[in-house]
């Protein structure tokens, strides 16, 4: 089941529908009776592919998820978040890799982040969270402690939940081992929108620190006009193949909030 909705989002996608409107006028183009129709849909799917790659469409979408939360700088010792939360994203259990190369690089950022807040607050409990992302494999949240350890997090500090394989059900699992105690919620910074509104719908207290942010960083908060029209002007002279995933991830953003605001998963 997870497989076929998976398969049904990346084909209602941005990038899927360009893909499809490019294989559809390939094979409609070889036979004279629907070549125009073809031609069409060739045409459509360059459109989108020079929009998608030319533009600033993929870095606005992501900087509206991103804005909301601003960095984290460094955490006042004296609050009584005694918790961080970090929730895992991909990573592979290879033995002929070293703990660093076994996590995707946007959940390597994601432990750097929380290893920076767990050095700031000594004796705070490093909460990894993330279950089996290949067969056979370890959970990604027992990869993550292997990072966190040999990068000198004292294994005491650390709580794996190795279970869970969704933002949902992180939380979940979480909520089960800090219970609703205040706590740093490391994440994706375009993932924290959807992350914290699951925390809160769960009576958890989380306060937000963003980790891999992406678009915020040529489009922050509070630019000016001018400033913003010479970012777009840049980056439309710097095409960049990195927009088409970004695209696709803010398409995943959006439209896993709205999935989880119909099964009452956020406020």
């Amino acid at each position: 089941m997870s497989t076929l909705k998976n398969g049904i989002e990346a084909c209602l996608s941005p990038v899927g529908i360009m893909t499809l409107l490019f294989i559809a006028g390939l094979v409609m183009s070889v036979d004279r009776r629907t070549s125009r129709i073809g031609r069409r849909c060739l045409s459509a799917g360059s459109c989108l592919y020079l929009v998608f790659l030319f533009s600033p469409l993929a870095a606005i979408l992501i900087a509206s998820l991103e804005r909301p939360f601003p960095s984290m700088r460094l955490p006042d010792t004296a609050s009584s978040v005694r918790a961080i939360v970090v929730l895992g994203g991909y990573g592979r259990d290879r033995s002929s890799l070293p703990p660093t190369s076994k996590l995707s690089t946007e959940t390597l950022a994601r432990m750097v982040e929380g290893i920076r807040l767990s050095r700031a607050l000594p004796g705070a409990k490093l909460v990894l969270s993330g279950g089996v992302a290949g067969r056979g494999g370890r959970p990604v949240a027992r990869l993550m402690a292997d990072v966190a350890i040999i990068m000198g997090v004292p294994e005491r500090d650390i709580v794996i939940e190795g279970k869970s394989a969704t933002t949902y059900e992180n939380l979940v699992e979480v909520k089960t081992k800090i219970g609703s105690e205040p706590f740093f919620l490391v994440t994706s910074a375009c993932d924290l929108r959807r992350a914290a509104a699951v925390a809160s719908k769960l009576g958890m207290k989380p306060v937000a620190a963003p980790a891999a942010i992406w678009a915020a960083q040529n489009y922050p908060a509070g630019m000016s006009w001018s400033d913003w029209l010479w970012t777009v002007v840049g980056d439309v002279a710097a095409p960049s193949t990195l927009r088409f995933a970004y695209i696709q991830r803010a398409y995943h953003e959006y439209l896993g909030y709205v999935w989880y605001w119909m099964l009452g998963r956020v406020g």
